[in-house]
């Protein structure tokens, strides 16, 4: 493109003048408005393009600046979808570094821009924020190769990183991976840790997760395997009056606000004959002190349907409220389709603990391979919901 023409669009993008569209970018008191047009995100983007596609009707014949459309992003902030935005209308990358890089991963994937999110995978691992949770953004997206890449750049830099402040921040599956793997000796390990080891939560872990990744790992003594087990069978004895099964270990939940649920629906071909009312969920996953779960369920009154169904419970209150937005997703499986997705506010609370999206895809447009969401090689299907909790109350409903 002449470079009168970048700079046109980059002043337009500066200015927002002739902007069609103001995007709400962010939550909470940084949310910030962010203008554009939609023309030229169409022609970027397939999904800016469905986005935009009924409004074309609306617009014609009107001024389309006293029209100006509204749309909220809650889970991308300001300064990640201006860097996409500066991609798109002049191919800049200037303002792609290591602190925004995976975010922005994340808004090139939400939108389906691959050569931005490409860009992102280049930024060199020394200069990331936080390896940790660029492993858990390329898990996310099934970015094997770099998934590794991350791990065998946390093993070689592990006696820094397992000591830093992120590593204490990295999910349950994640530390179990890293300290099961086999590149140093359980004596290494421990040393590595150092006492960040004292504040991992172990006694937080699930029993499985505990007893067939952690104990094997021998990163533990036989005596903190011992207190850690008593807490998990007695969570209100603090350990016996010799002190030799005290805890030493956090025992308090980290909250986190926000996080993916997925459902993998394997053989989902034999699923999809099983009677009306089977179903299948997903493993419990803790969100602000919550428990979530997705369950696909099978409808056949009239044709053959898949409904999802988002569960939330607090089974350690008696009254509990919650309000949050959910983003319900049936993961692409096919190059250049993007997510079938659908969004919305629900409050959930001690008599109100599911919320059912009622015919939400009929089971043979699911299977329809040209659709792009049936995997037919692996027979499976991926359900995806996004959840971000945006108040929380236990002790009372509101």
């Amino acid at each position: 493109m002449p470079k009168a023409g970048i700079a046109w669009l980059k002043l337009i993008l500066s200015t927002g003048e002739y902007a069609d569209v103001h995007f709400l970018v962010g939550d909470g008191d940084a949310k910030e408005v962010v203008p554009a047009q939609k023309t030229i995100l169409k022609f970027a983007s397939d999904v800016f393009e469905a986005m935009f596609r009924f409004d074309a009707k609306k617009e014609h014949g009107e001024n389309v600046t006293a029209n100006c459309s509204v749309v909220e992003i809650p889970d991308v902030e300001a300064e990640e979808f201006k860097v996409m935005l500066s991609f798109i209308y002049t191919d800049d990358l200037s303002e792609l570094n290591g602190a925004n890089a995976m975010a922005v991963l994340y808004a090139a994937k939400k939108y389906n821009i691959p050569v931005l999110a490409d860009a992102s995978l280049q930024i060199p691992f020394s200069k990331l924020r936080n390896v940790f949770f660029a492993y858990a953004q390329a898990r996310l997206f099934d970015l094997e190769d770099y998934c590794n890449d991350c791990l065998f750049y946390i093993d070689g830099n592990a006696d820094a990183l397992l000591k830093s402040e992120s590593f204490l921040e990295i999910d349950q599956k994640l530390l179990c991976e890293i300290l099961g793997r086999q590149l140093q000796i359980p004596e290494n390990r421990r040393q590595m840790l150092g006492l960040s080891l004292f504040k991992i939560r172990f006694p937080l872990f699930s029993k499985e997760d505990f007893l067939e990744k952690i104990v094997p790992s021998n990163v533990l003594s036989k005596v903190e395997v011992l207190a850690v087990n008593q807490f998990k069978s007695l969570p209100n004895c603090h350990g016996i009056s010799d002190g030799l099964y005290q805890i030493q270990f956090p025992t308090n939940e980290r909250f986190m606000n926000k996080g993916t649920l997925l459902l993998d629906l394997e053989k989902v071909s034999e699923f999809g004959r099983e009677p009306d009312d089977s179903s299948r969920c997903s493993k419990k996953m803790y969100i602000n002190g919550l428990s979530w779960k997705i369950r696909a369920e099978i409808r056949t009154n009239a044709g053959s349907y898949i409904n999802i169904v988002l569960l939330c419970g607090a089974p350690k209150e008696e009254n509990w409220s919650c309000k949050c937005s959910a983003t319900i997703r049936i993961v692409s499986q096919k190059n250049g389709v993007t997510d079938l997705r659908r969004e919305f506010d629900v409050h959930f609370n001690t008599k109100y603990t599911n919320l059912k999206f009622l015919t939400f895809i009929e089971f043979a447009e699911l299977m329809d391979p040209e659709k792009g969401f049936y995997d037919k090689c692996e027979d499976k299907v991926t359900l995806a919901i996004d959840v971000t909790v945006k108040e929380a109350q236990t002790g009372k409903e509101c």
